[in-house]
Order: structure tokens, then C-alpha cells, then sequence
């Protein structure tokens, strides 16, 4: 019964005299009409997650008379897309009876939240009263690849003090990421210039008042500003004096000692 076909059988009987009766004969025609069934490995209903490589547990067939099988899926599930996919499963025998087609419904889902890396240092010192350019981060998630965040925040030069700026991203499928910080400390570091005006070296006659042009003071952070001189001119006394001009900025950085010589 296992292979269609037709097949006689034959029926003899001879009697104790020795008298044979004629042979009567049976037609077996063996058919194959039963589909064969088709069955899912796994659940008919999968949840996956989206930017993994997918593998279908296919299914198996069993059939009367070509036995059983394994049958593999019909259709396609795009990992890097999420949304519903549907799989087929299908088998015709030998026969030519096809089994009931059965399906399994794949849904990708995008549930993992990307992730934020820092372009530079967590923690950046910067000298005041230079322009700030942040090295900004780096965003990569499974589905929607990877970018460039921009900070949020400001970062004032011109005031010494600790700045926070903060990193976020959300994917397009609403996941968002850790949110990632970088501190910039601003600092001043750098010693303002101190510049004359006028002659370092000057000649003046005795009996006249003496008015000094003071000097210049300039700072990437407190800016500039006239320096007063600190000491004497006797112009009733022939001889040489020395000015001298100083200056501390806000941060405490000593600027060089200038000094100027007035030769009465």
C-alpha cells in the first residue's frame, strides 16, 4: 500500500476428487488522495528583535506515503525594518495533493535604545577667552545606524567657572538613549600683558612737571585697561628714577613688570 499501482489477486480452490474451480480475480488499485499535513516548528506568532539575524525553525510535513519532511518558509523578514512579516509554508506530494498551507507571523519590534559615545573627553579643560568648539558625540543604534549629537548648553569663555554640556538621542522608534555628559572647565590661565606708552627710556628737564603716558594692560578675560605707575619723578632733583607699571588680573596671573627710565 505503500506504492500506488494496481495489483491482482487470485482465488483457487481444488476439491478432493481433484476438481479445480476457476480462478476468480480481485483488482487492488492503490490510490494516494490524503494531503498530507503540514506542521510549524516553534510558535505561529514570533517576536523579534529588530537589527538580529532572524532564523526560522521551519516546519515538517507528514504524508501517508511519502513520509515526512522538513519544509522551509515562503517570504522574506527584514530585521533592519520593524513591522509584521508573514511567512508560508507549502507542500504538494507525489500524488499531487496539496497539504493546507500554513503561515507564522514574524513581528519586528525595535525595543533596544541606541547608544551615545563621546567624541573627546568626559572632562575638558579650556583656557578662557578662547573660542570653544566641542568635539560633540557619536549616536549608533541597530536600526537607524549612527550619527553626530550636538550639545545642549553653553559654554561661556569669558567666565572662568564649570560648564555642563549634555548629549541625547531618541531613535525613530522612540527608544532613547543614556544621556551622556561632558564638564568643561574653564580656566584662566594666562598672565596679562602689560605694554608701555611711549619711550621705555626718557630725558626730561628739570624744573618742568613731569606727566607720565602710564602704560597699557590687556587680558583674554578682563580685557585691557590703563596701568598707573608706581614710584616718583623728582624734577627738582637731576638723576635718573624708574617707573614701575603691574598688574594682577581677576584669576590671580601676574602680569611681567614693565618698567620705564626717567632721566631728570
Amino acid at each position: 500500500t505503500n506504492i500506488l499501482g494496481t495489483y491482482e489477486l487470485s482465488y483457487n480452490y481444488t476439491d478432493s476428487n481433484g476438481n479445480a474451480a476457476s480462478t476468480i480475480i480481485r483488482t487492488v488499485t492503490v490510490v494516494d488522495t490524503t494531503a498530507p499535513v503540514i506542521s510549524l516548528n516553534g510558535d505561529a506568532v514570533v517576536t523579534h528583535e529588530a537589527g538580529s539575524e532572524y532564523e526560522d525553525e521551519n516546519a515538517t510535513r507528514t504524508d501517508a506515503v511519502d513520509g515526512a519532511g522538513v519544509v522551509l518558509a515562503t517570504g522574506e523578514v527584514d530585521t533592519s525594518t520593524p513591522g509584521t512579516y508573514t511567512l508560508t509554508y507549502d507542500y504538494t506530494d507525489a500524488a499531487g495533493n496539496a497539504a493546507v498551507q500554513v503561515t507564522r507571523t514574524v513581528l519586528v519590534g525595535d525595543t533596544t535604545a541606541p547608544v551615545i559615545s563621546l567624541n573627546g573627553d568626559a572632562v575638558a579643560t579650556h583656557e578662557g577667552g578662547a573660542a570653544y568648539y566641542d568635539d560633540n558625540a557619536t549616536w549608533t543604534d541597530i536600526v537607524d545606524g549612527s550619527g553626530t549629537i550636538f550639545p545642549e548648553g553653553d559654554v561661556n569663555t569669558m567666565v572662568p567657572g564649570t560648564y555642563t554640556l549634555s548629549f541625547n538621542y531618541t531613535d525613530v522608534a522612540g527608544n532613547a538613549a543614556l544621556e551622556v555628559n561632558r564638564t568643561v572647565e574653564v580656566q584662566d590661565t594666562i598672565a596679562p600683558v602689560i605694554t608701555l606708552n611711549g619711550e621705555g627710556a626718557i630725558t626730561h628737564e628739570a624744573g618742568s612737571v613731569y606727566v607720565d603716558e602710564n602704560a597699557s594692560r590687556t587680558d583674554a578675560i578682563d580685557g585691557s585697561g590703563v596701568v598707573l605707575a608706581a614710584g616718583e619723578v623728582d624734577t627738582s632733583t637731576p638723576g635718573t628714577y624708574t617707573l614701575t607699571y603691574d598688574y594682577t588680573d581677576a584669576a590671580g596671573n601676574v602680569a611681567a613688570q614693565v618698567t620705564r627710565t626717567v632721566t631728570v
